[in-house]
């Protein structure tokens, strides 16, 4: 997400409200950067209060159109339940924005952190400073959100003329991912006591790749285990269930089959997307 003119346009018209309640901006900033808002606070927290009132003023007269439309009790209730719960789920869902992007963000990088430790150990093998290093991982699109941080590191050295290690610590700040942050430090720690980097990026890839294996059989044995839950509860189950009821019905002419077409309809289309919602946020995204 980046600054547009409609982001700058909220700043302008938001800019004094910002400035009368003085609120401290340093994490606030910090946040917005580890989730790759390229907005300032006031600039984005100006876009969601805009985004509110037009969200409130858009449910407000749609719903006073309808009960223009059909005048009743029910219609002048929604007036005020839609109105006022549009604009508090659009609030709710740019304040979560930023820490929910990062936290993606950050298990993006722990993805590919053990990779990118072994192609960094390649290089300082070759004698290629931190520098360069960092200069070259900016360039190749297969290291997701750890390029982005690369590219970060390599424009205050190149275009804003910032020593490698006052960069590294500005990176080690805005980073979201807590093992990132920890392996850059240990880069700048190497730098500053003016030992070998190479014996630290082994330790780093050996370190990196046992823990990458490791989570990755956690991730097959979670997955085995939903496996097993899924064939169980939403395809064993149903069919066992169908028969019954449709023996039972037939056998004693009281049972009704409603329950079928709520089984077929609601109940099992509700579980198969509470099974690919799980699969998507939790166990199972990174195998």
């Amino acid at each position: 997400m980046k600054s547009t003119p409609y982001t700058r346009l909220c700043r302008r018209i938001f800019a004094d409200m910002f400035l009368k309640m003085n609120i401290s901006e340093t994490n606030k900033n910090r946040l917005l950067e580890k989730a790759d808002i390229s907005m300032i606070y006031p600039e984005y927290f100006s876009m969601v209060l805009m985004n509110m009132m037009i969200g409130f003023l858009a449910s407000f007269f749609s719903t006073l159109f309808l009960y223009l439309l059909v005048p009743n009790n029910i219609t002048a209730l929604l007036i005020l339940g839609v109105s006022s719960v549009i604009p508090i789920m659009i609030g709710l869902v740019y304040i979560r924005l930023p820490v929910s992007k990062a936290k993606t963000r950050g298990k993006n990088i722990d993805r590919y952190l053990p990779y990118i430790a072994n192609f960094i150990n390649t290089m300082s093998a070759a004698g290629i400073s931190p520098s360069e290093v960092f200069g070259t991982v900016s360039g190749i699109d297969l290291y997701g959100e750890v390029q982005k941080e690369a590219q970060k590191i390599t424009a205050e050295i190149e275009l804003m003329g910032i020593d490698a290690v006052t960069a590294l610590n500005h990176a080690i700040a805005i980073s979201p991912s807590k093992k990132f942050a920890e392996f850059v430090q240990g880069i700048v720690g190497v730098i500053q006591s003016g030992s070998e980097l190479a014996p630290y990026f082994e330790r780093c890839v050996d370190k990196y790749m046992f823990d990458d294996l490791d989570d990755r059989k956690k991730n097959l044995e979670s997955l085995g285990i939903m496996a097993e839950t899924f064939v169980t509860t939403v395809i064993a189950f149903p069919l066992f269930l169908v028969i019954i009821i449709s023996i039972m019905g037939l056998t004693s002419g009281g049972i009704s089959f409603d329950f079928l077409y709520i089984l077929a309809l609601v109940i099992l289309p509700m579980s198969y997307a509470g099974f690919y919602v799980m699969m998507k946020s939790g166990m199972g995204e990174d195998v």
